[in-house]
């Protein structure tokens, strides 16, 4: 039987790290809640959950928590490699149950693990001796997900001494 604890090495709890998450990570969005998910160098995924006020009152702010943290803690196995995500409830979970929690829960892990797997590796950086642009097109993703939008821009020739 799989480890199905909530250790609190599986936790997020510093500002930092919700907010690394929020600037590096790709976004998904359900009806219920969005998720922020990005690849972490740690051995385990690792959850936070942010429930604004808008939700009500302290006891139903909680219920929403144990609700998400249930549904990670039951199927943090299905995700595709150890991830830093960051959960946002929405308001409509005040009437969803744990079903229609998890639902959404594996559907957008699904999306996640798509465009994971989809997903080219960036290339490499040279060093500082190396020109860092040339004249040549060179495609960059945009937006938090990365995988979703490119462009291709003109780099201009020159070495950079940053």
């Amino acid at each position: 039987m799989p480890d199905e604890r909530f250790r609190k090495s599986e936790r997020l709890r510093r500002r930092r790290d919700f907010l690394k998450v929020y600037a590096e990570g790709a976004r998904y969005s359900s009806r219920l809640f969005t998720i922020f998910a990005r690849a972490n160098d740690q051995p385990v995924s690792r959850l936070g959950i942010t429930v604004s006020r808008k939700i009500g009152r302290a006891v139903r702010r909680n219920r929403a928590k144990r609700l998400i943290r249930e549904v990670f803690r039951k199927n943090k196995a299905r995700l595709p490699r150890p991830l830093d995500l960051v959960v946002n409830v929405k308001e409509a979970i005040r009437d969803a149950d744990y079903w229609a929690v998890e639902a959404e829960f594996l559907r957008l892990i699904e999306r996640m693990s798509r465009d994971l797997c989809d997903r080219k590796p960036a290339p490499s950086r040279g060093s500082a001796d190396e020109p860092s642009g040339t004249a040549q097109g060179a495609t960059l993703a945009i937006g938090p997900a990365a995988g979703y939008l490119r462009r291709t821009v003109l780099l201009p020739s020159f070495t950079a001494a940053l």
